[in-house]
């Protein structure tokens, strides 16, 4: 499978919007950890992220304004996801204050790859094939207890909150069924119908990662164990399961020609279910309803939806890159629609 990313490119582009350069990013990590400085191999579109400090043991992230980590939920999700969330210390700012300052943040360094970068291996040969394969199952089921770990830590929300989500959730939806093709309508219907049903008392709300895509997850290159989520920057409190779509970027993987399934992703869907089943001592069959619901509805808030680097949110459009993952996951193009074929 083939990956097209530049890593001066991403950075550059970054950049290119904010007042502090990179040389004063890098002089900012040095002071605060010392080491040498590193650029992380994956960068995200909102964040320029080093590797410094003794032995290369810190991150040292600088984040737009457009994108602050919310401290609260990240204190939430340490407590919650112990062994998968690394605390967070957050140190001022750098760049102009009046024109878009970069937000610094220190963290200790979890060794892994990205789940694109684990997916780089080759795999022309039986053995390697196997070796890839075995990684994955450990991903998914480590997958599986990160997911058991949020069912098992519900989130209050009041009524008049659930009735606020509930609404906004409504209106998205309504923004995007004016706006996609007409062969997603038959789900948005669907889906607008049965929302009602994530919003009772007996569902539970729960911190919701809200970007838990390829770059976000890491794990160990050798053995395919999860060893950290990062970036919960816009993370909140929201019905189950509205992020199991991140499931989905371990059963495949999308390159220039599309989305494409790994052979054994039939055997991964399962075993996720098992260990989760495992993990939370089972559930009956209308909260099993509720979680399809919720993971459809996931998958449209987060690939229906793309954000400029002022994070103004509009539908996507055809043309989008996310387009494909939405399309393949729901609109009837791909083989495992793992959101609409359910539990």
């Amino acid at each position: 499978m083939s990956h097209v990313y530049s890593l001066d490119n991403s950075i550059n582009s970054f950049f290119e919007a904010q007042s502090a350069t990179r040389r004063e990013c890098d002089e900012m990590a040095l002071k605060l950890v010392g080491g040498q400085i590193k650029p992380s191999p994956i960068q995200g579109a909102f964040s320029y992220t080093v590797i410094a400090g003794a032995a290369q043991s810190k991150i040292v992230q600088f984040r737009a304004q457009s994108s602050l980590l919310d401290m609260d939920a990240l204190s939430l999700a340490h407590r919650i996801h112990p062994q998968t969330v690394v605390p967070v210390t957050f140190h001022n700012t750098i760049g102009d204050e009046e024109s878009s300052p970069l937000t610094v943040y220190v963290m200790d360094r979890i060794s892994g790859v990205t789940i694109i970068e684990a997916g780089m291996i080759n795999e022309d040969t039986e053995g390697d094939r196997l070796v890839a394969e075995s990684g994955r199952i450990n991903t998914i089921k480590d997958f599986a207890r990160f997911f058991a770990e949020a069912w098992k830590s519900p989130q209050p929300l009041s009524v008049s909150q659930r009735t606020a989500i509930h609404l906004q959730q409504t209106q998205d939806l309504e923004h995007l069924i004016n706006s996609l093709p007409s062969h997603f309508t038959d789900t948005f219907v669907q889906l607008q119908q049965d929302l009602q049903l994530l919003f009772a008392d007996e569902f539970p709300a729960v911190l919701r990662h809200d970007d838990l895509c390829e770059l976000n997850i890491l794990v160990d290159p050798e053995t395919g164990s999860i060893t950290r989520i990062i970036d919960w920057a816009d993370a909140s409190i929201l019905p189950f399961g509205c992020d199991l779509y991140g499931v989905l970027n371990v059963m495949g993987w999308m390159d220039m020609d599309g989305w494409r399934w790994h052979n054994n992703h039939r055997e991964l869907e399962k075993t996720f279910w098992n260990t989760f089943q495992e993990e939370i001592g089972g559930i009956d069959e209308g909260q099993r309803e509720r979680i399809r619901i919720a993971s459809v509805l996931g998958i449209f808030l987060r690939y229906g939806f793309t954000w400029d680097m002022e994070m103004r949110k509009r539908p996507i459009v055809v043309g989008d890159g996310s387009f494909k993952y939405l399309n393949a996951f729901v609109g009837g193009s791909g083989e495992g629609m793992f959101g609409v074929r359910g539990l």
